[in-house]
C-alpha cells in the first residue's frame, strides 16, 4: 500500500485502545492532514469508547481493522509480546507502522518484525518519545556543537511508586520480557546513546524483585554503560509498591525521572517533564521550564512526514533493536556476574541494518 497522495488525508488506525493508544488517538486527530479510520481492542467495548470520541469506527480484531478499513498506516499500542504477530499483519496489509517501544520481548523477535517490514517495503518507526522533548532537542543540539565538549559520563534515572493498577501483562515476562529494565530503561538507554550520539557497547547490571517478588520480572536495576566513544554511564530503574512524591506538578506519576551529562565544558541536566539545567564553562547557569507537552505531537508529526517523504524514520528498527539488545544483555550480564560486550551477545545482521547504529 503506498502512502495517500499529499493532498489527501493520511488514512491512520490505531491497534490497541489502552491509554497509549488514546493518546496516539487524540494526537492524530488533531491533525488536519490524518483521517482516523478505525481503532482496534480485543476489549470492544475500549474500543467503542476510543474510536467514538474522535469518529472513528471500532474493531474487536485488528485483522478485521486492516481489512475493513484500509489504513495507510497504524499505531500499534498492544502488549509487547503481541507486537510481532501485529507488525506482521499490518506489514501484509501494506501499512506503515508507529510502533510503540518496547519494540519486542527479545533481539530474535526485533530481528523479525525488522525482516517483515523490509520486504513489505513499509515504514517502520519506533515510539521513543523522550528523543521528542524540546528540552532534550535543545541539550542534543547542545552537546552536538559541543558546547560541553566531549560528553564522557552520564547518569539516568526513573524512579516511580504506584500509582494506577497496571495490566497484568506488566508482570508476565512471556508477554513483556522482563520487568522494569524491558517497560521503562529503554527509554532511558535510548535517551542516553542518542544524546552521547554513541551507542552502548558493554553493560554490567543487577536486578531485584524486591517489591512484588515476581521472578523474573525486576521492579529495580542497576547498571554501568560503556558507549562506543568511550563516554561511561550509570542506569538506575525502580517501581514500587508505594506512592511516591511527585518531582513537579508536570511529571505525569509520582516520582522522578532525571538524567545528567558532563563534558570537560559543561553539563546537562534534565528533570523529565519538569526542567532542563544548562551549565557551561564562561556562562551563568540557566533553566529552560519544561513547556509545551507535545513530544507525543512531534513524534507523530515525524511519522507521517516520513511516511508522505518516504524516507527513513529518525528512530527505527536499529535503534528499537538496539535497546533490546542492551536490556538483554543486562539480564545476561547478571546471571555471568561479568561484564557483557552487547555486540558479541547480539551480532548485528548486516541485510536488516546495513548502516551500525552510532545513536
Amino acid at each position: 500500500m503506498s502512502a495517500a497522495p499529499p493532498t489527501s488525508p493520511l488514512r491512520v488506525a490505531v491497534i490497541g485502545a489502552g491509554f497509549i493508544g488514546l493518546d496516539h488517538a487524540a494526537a492524530y486527530v488533531r491533525r488536519s492532514d490524518v483521517e482516523l479510520v478505525g481503532v482496534a481492542d480485543v476489549d470492544l467495548d475500549r474500543a467503542t469508547d476510543v474510536a467514538t470520541r474522535f469518529g472513528a469506527r471500532a474493531f474487536i480484531d485488528h485483522r478485521e481493522l486492516l481489512e475493513a478499513a484500509r489504513p495507510d498506516a497504524v499505531s500499534i499500542c498492544v502488549p509487547t509480546g503481541l507486537h510481532r504477530p501485529v507488525v506482521e499483519d499490518a506489514a501484509a496489509a501494506g501499512a506503515h507502522v508507529l510502533l510503540e517501544k518496547p519494540m519486542a520481548p527479545t533481539v530474535a523477535d526485533c530481528d523479525a518484525i525488522a525482516r517483515v517490514v523490509v520486504d513489505a517495503g513499509v515504514t517502520l518507526m519506533l515510539g521513543f518519545t523522550h528523543r521528542f522533548h524540546r528540552e532534550l532537542i535543545l541539550a542534543r543540539g547542545l552537546i552536538a556543537d559541543g558546547r560541553l565538549g566531549p560528553p564522557m559520563l552520564a547518569t539516568d534515572l526513573f524512579s516511580f511508586g504506584e500509582h494506577a493498577p497496571w495490566p497484568a501483562w506488566y508482570y508476565d515476562r512471556s508477554m513483556s520480557g522482563g520487568g522494569e529494565l524491558m517497560h521503562d530503561a529503554v527509554h532511558l538507554v535510548d535517551r542516553l546513546a542518542w544524546l552521547v550520539d554513541s551507542p552502548i557497547t558493554e553493560v554490567f547490571g543487577r536486578t531485584t524483585t524486591y517489591a512484588r517478588g515476581i521472578d523474573g520480572v525486576e521492579d529495580g536495576a542497576v547498571a554501568v554503560l560503556r558507549f562506543g566513544s568511550g563516554a561511561i554511564a550509570s542506569l538506575f530503574v525502580n517501581e514500587s509498591t508505594y506512592p511516591l512524591r511527585a518531582d513537579a506538578p508536570t511529571v505525569p506519576m509520582p516520582g522522578r525521572c532525571e538524567l545528567e551529562v558532563h563534558g570537560p565544558r559543561g553539563s546537562i541536566r534534565y528533570r523529565t517533564w519538569h526542567e532542563l539545567i544548562v551549565n557551561l564553562e564562561g556562562e551563568p547557569s540557566r533553566t529552560l521550564a519544561y513547556g509545551d507537552g507535545r513530544e507525543l505531537d512531534r513524534e507523530i508529526e515525524e511519522f507521517v512526514a516520513c511516511v508522505r517523504d518516504r524516507r527513513p524514520p529518525s528512530v527505527g528498527a536499529a535503534e528499537g533493536r538496539r535497546g533490546i539488545a542492551v536490556v538483554e544483555a543486562i539480564y545476561e550480564s547478571e546471571r555471568r556476574g561479568s561484564p557483557v560486550r552487547v555486540d558479541e551477545l547480539f551480532p548485528s545482521p548486516s541485510e536488516l541494518y546495513p548502516t551500525p547504529v552510532a545513536s
